[in-house]
């Protein structure tokens, strides 16, 4: 028989080649591996990453949702307001311009642009510009966040009475401002007349006073008087006397309102008008457990020896003296109880200073109008009008009023008066 014929072993190279191949199927396995799990990974993240897109998505469309809603607010608020509300941008030009504010100034919306100086009246232009480039290189305010009474141009050249109130703000688009700008040329009006007519009824007055006060000091001095009617008509000619006064200082206030007031100057004892308002204002501090005390300088001053004191100021005695009275009860009113009023004199090199301090703060919704007349707040038959007609008389004599307040320092009203009239 033949031998049977074996198939040839194969040679080594033949089982590297078999190794190679396996080695390469291992790694292409854990390569396509690999790479299953990164893209597997990329896949979760992109998933992650698209749910968060989502939800900012939908977070995007609710606050776009709200500005629509704000801005339909707005817009509702400004179209249907009666006052002018108008934005500018930091150079001052026209951005916004509503309804009201097209009845009151005349113009349409070709003002938009155009530079808010064409609703201001030309005098006060360069005050304007002075104080709104102060402004954006300091950021001193002095009538931003505040209310005030100045005068508005409208379109035919008119100059109007206005109430303003301005407001600023910033944002990544730059500094802008608002204003909201009321006509108060009726409100004026109806002050004008009821003025008018408070200064005729006083000048109606005063005749019919002379008259009284006349007829009580010629029967003064008849000889057949009691002692009881003596009193009672002495009593009719003091209160006549001291209505007549009153109103003539009330007339004389008027005509500094207006400006045609004419101070006649003396020298005045500014420690004997004290005298006479310590024994006055006493009667109100000891209601109120307020100890009433004077110093010159920093030294305190024994109020029985203020008598034979003097220090002596140019002005109008009885008008300083209403001012100081108005000032030292109105730092009474406002004192906690238990607590210290001092009134300080010094001087300076122009000027003589007279301090008022009680430990109340002026409460801030009044601050910027405090000397304002009729502003009040928190006292019981407050008129509003003391810090005013103080002021009045203040500045009529030519000098300043000013105050600070704060929780831990109470409140000082400081007036300062020129040591010579019209310095």
């Amino acid at each position: 028989m033949d031998r049977l014929q074996h198939p040839a072993r194969p040679g080594p190279g033949v089982f590297q080649g078999l190794a190679k191949l396996l080695w390469w199927g291992v790694m292409v396995e854990k390569e396509s591996y690999g790479t299953l799990k990164q893209m597997a990974e990329e896949l979760a993240e992109l998933r992650e990453t698209n749910a968060e897109l989502e939800k900012l998505h939908k977070a995007a469309l609710q606050i776009e949702q709200k500005l629509e809603e704000s801005e339909e607010q707005y817009r509702s608020v400004t179209e249907t307001s009666i006052d002018a509300i108008i934005t500018a941008d930091a150079s001052g030009k026209i951005l916004t311009w509503n309804k009201g504010a097209s009845q009151i100034f005349g113009y349409g919306s070709e003002i938009i642009g155009q530079p808010v100086s064409a609703i201001i009246p030309e005098r006060l232009r360069v005050s304007h510009a002075e104080g709104f480039e102060r402004f954006l290189k300091t950021g001193e305010k002095r009538i931003i966040d505040i209310r005030v009474e100045l005068q508005g141009l409208n379109k035919s050249g008119d100059i109007f009475p206005i109430e303003l109130s301005l407001s600023t703000w910033e944002s990544y688009r730059g500094r802008f401002f608002g204003a909201i700008i009321r006509d108060i040329t009726e409100r004026k009006r109806l002050e004008r007349l009821h003025e008018d007519a408070e200064r005729i009824v006083r000048h109606d007055l005063k005749s019919p006073l002379v008259g009284i006060t006349g007829v009580a000091g010629l029967l003064l001095k008849s000889a057949n008087l009691d002692e009881k009617q003596r009193k009672s008509i002495q009593m009719i000619h003091q209160l006549g006397e001291q209505m007549y006064c009153s109103i003539s200082r009330e007339m004389s206030l008027f005509k500094m309102e207006q400006g045609t007031y004419t101070l006649k100057p003396a020298a005045v004892n500014l420690f004997r008008v004290f005298e006479r308002l310590r024994l006055v204002a006493e009667v109100l501090a000891r209601k109120r457990s307020i100890r009433l005390s004077f110093f010159q300088s920093d030294q305190p001053i024994d109020p029985e020896k203020m008598s034979a004191m003097e220090y002596v100021v140019s002005g109008e005695e009885s008008l300083l003296e209403v001012a100081m009275e108005n000032l030292v009860k109105n730092a009474i009113e406002a004192s906690p109880e238990n607590a210290e009023v001092r009134i300080k004199l010094q001087t300076d090199t122009d000027h003589h200073i007279i301090d008022v301090h009680n430990r109340g703060m002026i409460p801030a919704e009044i601050r910027n109008r405090f000397f304002e007349p009729y502003v009040t707040c928190g006292k019981e038959g407050g008129t509003g009008l003391g810090t005013h007609s103080a002021r009045l008389i203040v500045c009529t004599h030519g000098g300043d009023i000013a105050f600070t307040t704060s929780e831990t320092e109470g409140t000082h009203v400081i007036v300062r008066l020129p040591q010579v009239i019209g310095r």
